[in-house]
């Protein structure tokens, strides 16, 4: 993320509490004008200019589930990142599917700006430096306090740990993204070298039990995740079935490593 970008969210963060109180920072600008309704399966979030009256129509579901706040963080970061700002104020809107599905830049960038922004730096960076290593159930514990989507969390929270693990995130058995730590990249696997997710995972069962709201664990190898390298680790999977989407998110952690 850019320093510009950042500097943005810093000052959207001052005089809001946890969880992030999104309607305070869109009444703050006064030319946003939110549109709850119900839109089906055309998009999880729209947001669009409206030039002669100098004002941005944000369209989101009605009901304020964890995935629609992402949602409406992810039109917000279309709002406040300058170079999607320009293609709104040139006619072009944003139709999302937020939650790190998107292959496409722009969304990518929308979905780094909405987890930033409903899960604050210094809130994680001391979050991380008072307890051990975070498991998944940690982690759905927290997005649940903060109102925040499980993948957003999980993200933001490998990207900040100075531990070794990794997040998948994958639906009818084939990974669609993976996010490695630091450490998890430093030792040798930031890519996994391979799509598949292994038949007998924990992440396999999950799939197969959408909507249970039940975490999945079990004790594996980097051999089975990770093709050929020349160091290797013991991994613990935790798997959670992201409600009925077919969509998993998986936990790898090195077990000997994070105890």
């Amino acid at each position: 993320m850019n320093p510009e970008v950042r500097q943005i969210i810093d000052a959207l963060h001052e005089d809001t509490d946890l969880p992030i109180d999104l309607d305070k920072i869109i009444q703050r600008e006064g030319n946003i004008r939110p549109r709850p309704g119900n839109y089906g399966d055309k998009f999880d979030g729209r947001i669009e200019y409206i030039q002669d009256k100098n004002i941005f129509i944000l369209y989101h579901p009605v009901v304020r589930s964890s995935r629609v706040r992402f949602s409406i963080a992810h039109e917000l970061g279309h709002f406040y990142i300058p170079e999607h700002r320009s293609l709104l104020l040139n006619g072009k809107a944003h139709y999302s599917k937020p939650g790190f599905i998107s292959g496409k830049r722009l969304e990518r960038e929308a979905d780094d700006f909405a987890s930033h922004l409903l899960v604050p730096e210094n809130y994680l960076t001391k979050l991380t430096s008072k307890r051990k290593f975070l498991t998944l159930k940690d982690l759905l514990n927290i997005a649940n306090e903060l109102q925040v989507s499980a993948t957003a969390m999980a993200v933001r929270y490998v990207k900040t740990t100075p531990d070794r693990c990794g997040v998948i995130l994958s639906q009818d058995g084939r990974q669609r993204f993976y996010w490695p730590s630091e450490e998890m990249d430093y030792i040798g696997f930031k890519w996994r070298g391979r799509k598949d997710i292994p038949w007998n995972s924990a992440s396999a069962e999950a799939a197969q039990n959408q909507g249970s709201g039940k975490i999945f664990e079990k004790k594996s190898d980097s051999g089975v995740w990770f093709s050929n390298r020349k160091s290797e680790c013991e991994i613990w999977e935790e798997a959670f079935p992201l409600g009925y989407t077919g969509l998993v998110l998986t936990m790898l952690a090195d077990q000997s490593y994070n105890g």
